[in-house]
């Protein structure tokens, strides 16, 4: 089944945005009929690729759903990405169009260029590492996106009577799956581009009774200072946390909430390699296993492997965590040539270093490479020295989930300067950066940095991973 069959056999509301306009199931289909109609007469019927420059509004949400519907490719482009990087990448891969999301009304910028050989499943490419510029985007197919939908909607059982919030961004594999699960199972989704942090954002949440809430590590700090758990929110009966490790205190914090208010809380793990997601954590066992990533999703299937390649089938013995399931992407491109390739993966190979109880439940221990997430986005540390090397500053970054660690090469004290760079280019939240000047970086006996010295010297605590 695809999801043009799946969305034409539910009934009832499917989107309501924020102003209470709501769109049916039946309604949806014909808009996006109608959407697609219009693209097809651009380019005499040939698959056309489209860069959607999405917002968190209900012209998005159709542009996202007439391609999920249709036989175009999307490449989801970050509302935060600036007109450089745009530009960059339009260079790179000459998209068809340009489908702008600026209000309700579709606004679709023709590029004319070059019909593209595109692989016949090919569907959406997603950004593999946040906003750090790189060109390289995630391959997903229909299957893909049908298929994790498909395993979430099950393992949350999702029903029609659910409703979520487009709190996290939809051009985000996180932000994109609840959007997805939520349509596969028939249930409905208020578009809405209020901010958490806001008094709209939680009025509408009781107002359209949502019934889940979503976030990212970042959002559950946010959620805590808010008082979530003191709010009158009759209707909500579902937390879901993934986009990194979750502090251990907030874990329990709100695995006890639910549990005292019959509400469910909901650990997960992904990657954007694997549309979204890869493992939960049972709600009534996070408070159990506060520190565990639980066990595969529906469809899924989790391998350890030790530094020669070699399988194990050992309990409690660390190896590099691989994954396997139709949710694996196609592979990665680097401009259009790319797009014309079909799936050249059977397994995600996460870089996560994890083992695995007697139970079968999993957990992280640390990375193989020098990737860390913040808000959900995997942040490359050598890109933020590159990009800090360029505005004249010599350094070394390093960190952990949640915290940017950078160590300046300066007799000054240049910490607002570089907090400014890196929130301007990376959209990264200036207080989970730490910055410290040195005269001299620390190296180990190869002569590299020794970025575990930098990370206890910057932030004065042993480097957990």
């Amino acid at each position: 089944m695809s999801f043009k069959q799946v969305l034409e056999k539910h009934q009832g509301i499917a989107l309501i945005d924020q102003n209470g306009s709501e769109i049916t199931y039946s309604q949806l289909c014909l808009k996006t009929k109608q959407i697609n109609k219009e693209l097809n007469r651009i380019n005499n019927n040939n698959r056309l690729l489209i860069f959607i420059r999405c917002q968190q509004n209900m012209a998005t949400v159709l542009a996202i759903t007439t391609v999920l519907r249709g036989n175009h490719v999307a490449v989801l482009i970050p509302e935060a990405m600036d007109e450089t990087m745009l530009s960059e990448l339009i260079d790179i891969y000459l998209p068809n169009i340009i489908y702008h999301t600026d209000d309700t009304n579709q606004n679709i910028e023709n590029l004319g260029n070059k019909t593209h050989v595109l692989h016949a499943d090919l569907c959406l490419l997603l950004s593999t590492s946040g906003t750090t510029g790189t060109p390289k985007q995630v391959k997903l197919s229909n299957s893909n996106l049908y298929e994790n939908a498909k395993s979430i909607a099950t393992y949350l059982e999702l029903s029609k009577k659910d409703r979520a919030i487009t709190s996290l961004p939809l051009s985000y594999s996180y932000g994109l799956s609840v959007l997805t699960s939520h349509l596969y199972a028939g249930a409905s989704v208020l578009v809405s581009n209020a901010s958490i942090m806001t008094r709209p954002f939680w009025q509408q949440i009781k107002q359209y009774q949502v019934t889940g809430l979503t976030g990212v590590p970042y959002t559950y700090e946010i959620y805590k200072k808010l008082k979530l758990t003191d709010r009158e929110l009759p209707f909500l009966k579902t937390l879901t946390q993934a986009g990194g490790k979750l502090a251990p205190e907030l874990v329990t914090y709100f695995a006890e909430y639910a549990a005292e208010t019959s509400r469910r809380f909901f650990i997960m793990y992904g990657q954007t390699e694997a549309t979204a997601r890869m493992s939960y954590l049972a709600s009534d066992q996070v408070l159990k296993y506060p520190n565990s990533i639980g066990v595969e999703i529906p469809g899924g299937c989790f391998e350890l492997i030790d530094i020669d390649n070699q399988l194990i089938t050992t309990v409690n013995k660390q190896g590099e965590l691989i994954y396997k399931g139709p949710n694996v992407m196609m592979g990665y491109a680097n401009n259009s040539d790319d797009l014309a390739c079909g799936a050249e993966l059977t397994s995600l190979h996460t870089g996560d270093i994890a083992y695995r109880d007697i139970e079968g439940r999993y957990y992280i221990t640390g990375r193989k490479s020098r990737f860390i997430k913040i808000s959900g986005l995997r942040i490359n540390l050598s890109d933020v020295e590159k990009i800090l090397l360029e505005n004249g500053f010599d350094s070394a970054c390093t960190g952990q989930d949640d915290a940017l660690v950078i160590m300046i090469k300066s007799e000054d004290d240049l910490s607002e300067q570089v907090k400014q760079i890196i929130h301007e280019r990376l959209r990264i939240y200036p207080g989970v950066i730490s910055v410290k000047n040195t005269s001299s970086f620390p190296y180990n006996e190869n002569g590299k940095k020794d970025y575990i010295k930098v990370y206890q010297q910057v932030t004065g605590l042993l480097y957990n991973g």
